[in-house]
């Protein structure tokens, strides 16, 4: 009985991907679904970012009543003359014997200083000025802290909810969470409010962006699945630039938060324009649905299914022992395999390392002199140098390899920089660290899904990336630390991650695994020989034959 039940699901899991290769490798279809599911990312570097111009800082200085008079403005000469030119916390103290309010400077202390209790702000365009965080800076960063640390429930509801209910139903249920609580962040009226919108608004309104990447995964054919991810890379830097360009714009902060999250509010329309992961649908035994998807993908590519594939696609009596295997917890399954459970120990290291070397090369990239809407628009632009250079690398050179290469890239830059005095050189091995972190970090992407079965592959991603927020948590905490200890942190993070990748199995060209005992046999990397003949009617040799 036992091997029957496997015989089926093998039957059942072949068939699936015959009729996948038979639909080509980039047809209209594929090409349609792509494109939909790449918007979504153009939005999601949105939201992600925008505290980074919501909530930045603004040029302020301590109010001193003796010289404001009526109305206080920022440039005021006569006042900043009062205020010690090393804190802009603090106002010299007027003379115990002064008889009238003055504000020439012989009136006031020469060292003696005390703590302002009024500001004036240059401009009010940012939360950091409108809810007054002047010398509260703690305040300020805890937006990104506490965003962060939303991010983990967010992941979680995601991958329950996906592989629960579907990638689509998780799509278009968080991205409107997205647009709506985006919007309710906008209308924020203290500071409370907004920190605890934006929790909820990480929380709830993340997944949106996890679930539309698992989709388009899960239809890619093995040798386009570097293609895809490189596609939503690219997105999502264009995203990042595009928002720079928005926020040059639209600098008050309730008003650019109402212009970006607004469009979320036509995400949910997805569920009539895209359909649902066929590959899911099988796993939960709704062949008819999986049947339907494969007929119109294959309409739209102007191919054939022979009825033999569609036959065997939606035979119940081979599915009913598939089904019955996976209304069972997967995880529980996934627990029980010795491999599985190590190769997620060392995704999920691989994770909280390149999530704490991105964003701490992040943050440090703000420290750059000049334009801020040009540095970022300059920092998200690595983002699709990385997916171009991902489009290339994963598929010619394997996942493995690529990403190994990356984080040793990553170390070795973001130490140099430390031993050397030349300023752009320093320079120019950020952006090499940066670049090869970025790599890293997108490429973790593609090799964690294609590293895990059908029935916890969402579950899996969300849950390393998950862990790997522990990452990204710690990271606004470096610049409390010397630069050295930086690099040390950055260099090693980098390094003991590259030799962790080195301990799983390439994924190349190697089919999605859709059960454990798929899973623990993956075998990738380079292509495979020619097949023994086949009947001319076996798809499995086409799908091979344009692989290779």
């Amino acid at each position: 009985m036992v091997a029957s039940a496997h015989a089926s699901r093998d039957l059942a899991a072949e068939a699936l991907e015959d009729a996948l290769g038979r639909l080509g490798p980039f047809g209209l279809y594929q090409r349609y679904v792509a494109i939909m599911l790449c918007i979504p990312n153009l939005l999601a570097a949105m939201y992600t970012l925008n505290y980074v111009f919501v909530a930045d800082q603004v040029p302020f200085r301590c109010v001193v009543p003796e010289c404001e008079g009526n109305y206080t403005q920022f440039h005021n000469p006569a006042a900043q003359a009062l205020l010690p030119a090393d804190s802009r916390c603090d106002r010299y103290l007027p003379l115990q014997d002064a008889g009238t309010v003055s504000c020439q400077r012989e009136d006031f202390h020469q060292n003696d200083t005390k703590a302002c209790n009024h500001f004036v702000y240059e401009s009010m365009s940012t939360t950091f000025a409108e809810f007054n965080l002047a010398c509260r800076e703690w305040m300020r960063t805890l937006v990104g802290t506490v965003r962060n640390a939303a991010l983990p429930l967010a992941l979680l509801l995601t991958g329950y909810i996906s592989d629960t209910y579907g990638r689509r139903t998780a799509f278009c249920i968080f991205s409107a969470f997205a647009a709506v609580l985006g919007i309710v962040k906008g209308l924020s009226i203290n500071y409370q409010m907004y920190v605890a919108m934006e929790f909820f608004e990480a929380a709830l309104g993340y997944g949106f962006n996890s679930a539309g990447y698992v989709m388009m995964v899960e239809l890619a054919r093995p040798s386009l699945r570097a293609s895809f991810a490189c596609a939503t890379g690219v997105a999502y830097g264009l995203g990042g630039m595009l928002f720079a360009l928005i926020a040059w714009k639209i600098q008050y902060w309730r008003h650019l938060l109402y212009t970006v999250h607004s469009f979320a509010l036509l995400l949910p329309l997805y569920w009539l324009l895209v359909d649902e992961s066929p590959r899911w649908l099988h796993a939960k035994g709704r062949t008819e649905e999986t049947v339907d998807i494969i007929k119109k993908a294959a309409r739209w590519n102007k191919v054939q299914i022979s009825e033999e594939i569609l036959f065997k696609l939606s035979d119940k009596d081979s599915m009913k022992s598939d089904s019955d295997s996976t209304s069972s917890n997967p995880w529980l399954r996934l627990l029980r395999s010795r491999v599985l459970v190590g190769r997620f120990a060392i995704c999920s290291w691989c994770w909280v390392a390149v999530a704490f070397v991105y964003y701490g090369l992040t943050i440090n990239s703000v420290s750059l002199s000049g334009d801020k809407y040009a540095n970022f628009a300059l920092n998200m632009s690595m983002e699709i140098v990385a997916s171009l250079l991902i489009m290339m690398a994963l598929e010619r050179f394997g996942r493995k390899w690529s990403i190994f290469v990356a984080f040793l890239v990553c170390g070795v830059a973001c130490v140099t920089p430390y031993f050397t005095s030349h300023a752009g050189a320093g320079l120019g091995m950020f952006f090499v660290g940066k670049l090869a972190i970025t790599f890293a970090f997108n490429s973790m992407y593609v090799f964690t899904a294609e590293l895990f079965p059908t029935s916890v592959r969402s579950s899996a991603l969300a849950a390393c990336s998950l862990v790997g927020r522990v990452g990204s948590i710690l990271a606004p905490q470096t610049p409390l630390l010397s630069i050295y200890i930086q690099a040390l942190l950055y260099g090693a993070f980098s390094c003991l991650a590259a030799l962790a990748v080195l301990m799983v199995p390439e994924t190349r060209r190697a089919m999605l695994p859709r059960d454990v005992t798929d899973a623990e046999h993956i075998r990738g990397s380079s292509p495979s020989p020619a097949p023994a003949p086949a009947p001319a009617d076996t798809p499995r040799t086409v799908v091979l034959s344009a692989d290779t």
